[in-house]
């Protein structure tokens, strides 16, 4: 055998071994995917890198594998019939890029969201990477986020609204306020939490400064009422001023309880406006008021 021939050999044997190699990260892809429909959260997890990394639009940083975990999971009970569709796939030695859709009915729970019952036909592309034993160890996936938004929420009716907003004070109570501003934009105001409107990270420092005062702070939902695009919630809050100084008192141990009623006003799936109306005098007045001998 001459050295053209073996050479060509070689080259060849290399060339299958790569189409090899990249057909297992396809595979791969795809019966990762192929899990995640399925609901096998386990098996999903036996195609990732205990150490990978995670970028999505709906998540505010980056992801780690129990991060992710939770997301696939929330997104499966969201869309229990979720259908990843591969579309197109381009391979490097150990990365693959690809087009693909998301298809499904939102008919559960979606991070703490009530299901709007719509059909959700998402394009996204993603780019992974993987170790040398195949495993995914970089996840970049990426849509357009404002139109995953407009097709869950299309339609939405006072009773979402309703919804909407409860679960934005049921948040509240967890203080979790991110949780709150979670249907919130740059654009979203935010009046009588501070002598001026503020934006959304306005909204969480007013807020932060109560709940580090009122360590042991809650929220409760007295009623609320829908009408169109708008929903008032009355409310009232209760706690004990043992955590920090607040807006001039020193801590006083005292117990406070203070109605309020907060109007949510929605524009399509997002939050436009929020007006609190609160008796902020008679909080600064028990918190003000001599301690009790009783």
């Amino acid at each position: 055998m001459n050295s053209i021939k073996i050479s060509a050999l070689l080259f060849f044997a290399i060339l299958n071994f790569q189409n090899a190699f990249a057909g297992k990260l396809e595979a791969n892809l795809r019966a990762f995917f192929a899990a995640v429909d399925a609901g096998d959260l386990e098996k999903a997890g036996s195609y990732l890198s205990p150490d990978v990394k995670v970028i999505l639009p709906v998540a505010p940083q980056t992801l780690d594998f129990e991060g992710y975990s939770n997301i696939r999971k929330s997104f499966k009970t969201g869309f229990p019939d979720l259908q990843h569709k591969i579309l197109e796939c381009t391979e490097g030695k150990n990365s693959l890029g690809f087009k693909a859709m998301f298809l499904g009915t939102n008919t559960g729970m979606l991070m703490g969201n009530q299901p709007s019952g719509n059909r959700v036909e998402l394009p996204f592309v993603g780019y992974f990477k993987f170790d040398d034993a195949g495993k995914i160890i970089e996840i970049n996936s990426q849509f357009d986020l404002a139109s995953f938004r407009a097709q869950l929420m299309k339609g939405s009716s006072a009773a979402d609204y309703k919804m909407m907003a409860t679960a934005s004070m049921k948040e509240l109570d967890k203080r979790n306020l991110q949780g709150v501003i979670r249907n919130c934009t740059k654009e979203t105001k935010f009046y009588g939490f501070t002598p001026m409107p503020v934006d959304a990270d306005g909204y969480v420092q007013a807020m932060s400064d109560l709940l580090a005062a009122f360590p042991d702070s809650k929220f409760t939902i007295d009623d609320v009422v829908a009408e169109n695009n708008k929903v008032v919630v009355r409310h009232h809050l209760t706690g004990t001023h043992t955590g920090k100084d607040f807006q001039g008192i020193k801590i006083s141990n005292k117990k406070v309880m203070v109605a309020a009623t907060v109007t949510f006003e929605y524009s399509g799936d997002k939050v436009s406006n929020v007006y609190l109306n609160a008796d902020h005098l008679g909080m600064m007045q028990q918190l003000s008021a001599p301690m009790s001998n009783n």
